[in-house]
């Protein structure tokens, strides 16, 4: 298939999920402050805190999904219908496996965790029991089914996946609205119950789906030892790289709930949940790309391949300035329009994460071609490990400086630090040319980065913005400079032309 197709379905991907993403994040951010309002700020900080735990025990999943979607995004790329089929029953196996392991090991590093270190009323340890074990168990449910969606996203069946998503979305819905209808006393625990519910019907649409859409992915019992070994070969350096992603995560929010308990973890909840919005409306592109990414690959088109990476990096970088720079400016006006009030910490938090998902949303274009090579040793050992440090150095920054701040600020400085050896790394992996990276990616997103927040901070200071109009108009100037700048120097005169053109073609339809 040519590559003026293949971006045509890229094009066509995106658009779909990016409908998906808008009704998602919308309904994403009325639930959170439903949360907040109906169950409360120490409820919904432990309710973020135990699903964290359930996160930290899950970076083997993580690490598997990545897996799966790479050999069967390879196996498609070749053709290859036999070993598709065996990819296939074998991740399911293992995430099978992994499933139960992660319900042992859960239960008991869990619950020794629960009841030693982690901090809440002692009269919240039944509820708080009851949410971790209805996690542990959605947790099991997401595990086993990995490979079904793997093989939606690889297979570039975004319709279906954006279906799924958006009955994901409604279900969590109306858990939540349903909430409403529950005694405070048994919220918490209605509301694990009802998510553990969700998670089953939702998790078995998904294999419905797959087992009669795709019938040549029926499962089989595969004997190939030497494919288990690589697939858990892979498995294993990129379980490396998912640990640290979990210390800057989750394993920050039980830091945070050491040193301020579980108003700092709603804070922190509530910063996560923008920077969730934030980077769905990226993920939307890069899920679209992703595949082609790989299997442009597995078909030994190199020249494409660093096309897509460098293209998909910048092009991720300036559609995540729209969203990261109304939150970034008027953020307490944002937390006052969507909560009705501050929480203490979260604006910072909430500009801090949002620094950091700017960085990471170029990097994953580079983690896909990684990956797709299968030689991830090196990539992962200099990624983990530099990511790892994290945890250690803002602890003791905190322990020094006192703000809960700087852990943050230690995640943006170590992931600045792991973007640099990123980018050597892959030079040697798939031979990405930092020269064509730092012209073609950060150089376009350096100027209009610089451009676009050096007068709207300086405007924002001297303007009286005191009426709600005031700043809602301040927000469309964001996006209308943005926009504008964006046009100017982030996109190539190729990429200028197609938009323009598009726009007259819509204008002319209208």
């Amino acid at each position: 298939m040519s590559a003026n197709a293949d971006n045509r379905r890229v094009a066509r991907n995106t658009l779909i999920l990016y409908f998906r993403m808008l009704f998602q994040m919308a309904v994403f951010l009325y639930t959170s402050r439903v949360l907040i309002r109906v169950m409360g700020v120490e409820n919904y900080g432990l309710y973020d805190v135990v699903g964290g735990i359930v996160f930290v025990l899950m970076f083997l999943n993580n690490a598997m999904a990545t897996a799966t979607q790479r050999f069967i995004t390879v196996a498609l790329g070749r053709g290859d219908k036999a070993h598709l089929r065996d990819v296939y029953s074998v991740a399911s196996i293992l995430h099978l496996l992994l499933g139960i392991g992660v319900v042992v090991i859960g239960a008991l590093a869990g619950g020794w965790y629960i009841l030693h270190l982690l901090t809440f009323p002692a009269e919240k340890l039944t509820d708080v029991l009851v949410v971790f074990g209805c996690s542990l168990f959605s947790g099991m449910l997401m595990i086993v089914s990995v490979p079904s969606v793997a093989a939606i996203i690889a297979h570039e069946d975004m319709s279906a996946y954006a279906g799924i998503t958006i009955l994901d979305v409604l279900l969590k819905l109306c858990a939540t609205l349903a909430l409403y209808l529950v005694p405070p006393p048994l919220m918490l625990m209605a509301y694990g119950g009802m998510m553990l519910a969700e998670a089953i019907i939702v998790r078995a649409v998904y294999w419905l789906y797959c087992r009669r859409r795709y019938p040549a992915l029926a499962l089989k019992w595969v004997s190939d030892g030497q494919l288990y070994r690589e697939v858990l070969s892979f498995m294993g350096w990129n379980t490396f790289g998912n640990l640290s992603l979990v210390a800057n995560t989750h394993g920050l929010n039980l830091m945070l709930n050491y040193f301020g308990g579980p108003v700092v973890n709603a804070a922190r909840g509530v910063a996560f949940q923008v920077q969730t919005a934030v980077t769905s409306f990226i993920s939307s592109f890069q899920t679209a790309i992703n595949p082609q990414i790989t299997k442009s690959y597995s078909q030994g088109d190199s020249v494409r391949t660093n096309w897509l990476v460098l293209t998909s990096s910048r092009l991720s970088f300036l559609l995540m300035l729209f969203m990261a720079l109304p939150l970034g400016i008027e953020t307490e006006f944002v937390l006052r329009l969507w909560l009705g009030s501050e929480p203490t910490h979260a604006a910072s938090f909430i500009r801090l994460l949002l620094c950091v998902s700017l960085v990471d949303c170029v990097a994953n274009p580079m983690m896909v071609a990684a990956a797709a090579t299968g030689r991830v040793r090196r990539y992962y050992l200099v990624v983990g490990l530099t990511m790892l440090t994290t945890l250690p150095i803002g602890f003791a920054v905190v322990k020094w400086l006192g703000a809960v701040e700087w852990l943050f600020a230690t995640l943006l400085a170590t992931t600045l630090l792991t973007q640099m050896l990123r980018m050597m790394v892959c030079r040697g992996l798939f031979g990405l040319s930092l020269t064509d990276f730092m012209k073609q990616v950060f150089g376009r997103i350096a100027a209009t980065g610089l451009a676009t927040v050096a007068p709207l901070l300086w405007l924002h200071g001297a303007l009286p913005l005191e009426s709600w109009w005031s700043h809602v108009g301040f927000c469309l100037l964001i996006l209308a400079w943005t926009a504008l700048v964006v046009a100017g120097l982030g996109l190539t005169a190729t990429e200028r032309s197609f938009v323009r053109n598009k726009l007259m073609q819509r204008l002319r339809k209208a």
